[in-house]
């Protein structure tokens, strides 16, 4: 009976996202376009430039949180999200 649920549930989610991406053509965010933007910030540069951040960034964008573009544009849009990030990666960088 769970079983059921869950696929009727997955089936529900594919079926929404068909119907938003070609009944409606709501495009998903563009990653790189945000990602370009967050690059352009003053403290995501003051970071990139540190050779002690810069290589966890790098890594962060290869395979990390800033491959997901909802946290790409939260970081963007949400000073305490940006603040924490700053403060996340300070400490791991110490």
């Amino acid at each position: 009976m769970l079983t059921g649920l869950l696929l009727l549930l997955l089936a529900g989610a594919g079926i929404a996202g068909f119907i938003k991406k070609h009944i409606f053509r709501i495009k998903d965010p563009d990653l790189q376009a945000n990602l370009k933007q967050l690059k352009e910030q003053g403290w995501y540069q003051e970071l990139a430039e540190d050779p002690r951040s810069s290589w966890l960034l790098a890594s962060f964008e290869e395979k990390g949180p800033l491959k997901d573009v909802y946290y790409v544009k939260q970081l963007l849009e949400n000073d305490g999200s940006k603040e924490g990030f700053i403060r996340y990666i300070r400490e791991k960088t110490q």
